[in-house]
């Protein structure tokens, strides 16, 4: 049985709003293409930085908040870029949907705008996932509005479709959702010329963000 593994990650709300961002982050995974090579590697890389078992958050490494609130810079930028390098060598790709809220004020209209995307490039792509026997979908269920959208769009489009709702700190995958949903909006950022001292911080500078981690991440981008 083929086995596609999907798994969801978001920045942003659904608050009525004409500033800032939404972003929505799609991981895939063909359960057949092993993913435990990679793993171990990223455990130990982790490990060699005082992190053993940690589950990545790079939207937190980046702004040092939560359990990256006591680490030195140095650790956080090295949990951000070992996580960075175990997406860029697994055997995944992903897909990003990514909205400014000044088009999409009012709640009722980004969830339009989220459901006309996904459900178009479900559409385009309609072969490719109809050759899985299985389509399981991980998500944690943080945001309601966005879980009743999966929902009613997955399976509109898939013969049959699997939800578990999971605990970020439990999948590397949803970690991995989570560091492409922070590139992608940092993406947006960087073409608004509204990215904060913190961001620049952290990568030194719009180019480096573009040339090491944007650029190289869009090969990880499914068309």
């Amino acid at each position: 049985m083929s086995t596609l593994s999907i798994f969801v990650d978001e920045s942003g709300d659904f608050g009525k709003s004409n500033r800032g961002y939404y972003v929505v982050t799609l991981i895939f995974h063909e359960q057949h293409e092993a993913l435990e090579p990679g793993l171990v590697v990223l455990d130990q890389r982790l490990a060699e930085i005082g992190l053993v078992g940690h589950g990545v958050h790079s939207g937190a490494a980046l702004r040092g908040e939560a359990e990256y609130r006591h680490l030195p810079v140095g650790t956080r930028k090295a949990a951000f870029n070992r996580m960075f390098a175990f997406v860029r060598r697994a055997p995944l790709r992903y897909r990003a949907f990514t909205f400014r809220r000044r088009h999409h004020v009012e709640r009722l209209d980004l969830e339009a705008a989220i459901s006309r995307e996904l459900g178009a490039f479900l559409h385009e792509r309609t072969e490719y996932f109809r050759d899985f026997d299985e389509v399981i979908l991980y998500y944690d269920n943080g945001q309601a509005e966005l879980t009743r959208i999966l929902n009613a769009v997955m399976n509109a489009y898939f013969l049959q479709v699997e939800f578990r709702r999971v605990a970020p700190a439990d999948y590397r995958l949803f970690q991995a959702a989570d560091l492409c949903c922070t590139l992608e909006l940092l993406a947006m950022k960087d073409e608004d010329q509204m990215l904060t001292r913190s961001d620049l911080f952290f990568f030194e500078s719009p180019r480096n963000l573009r040339k090491n981690y944007l650029k190289q991440l869009q090969v990880k981008r499914l068309p």
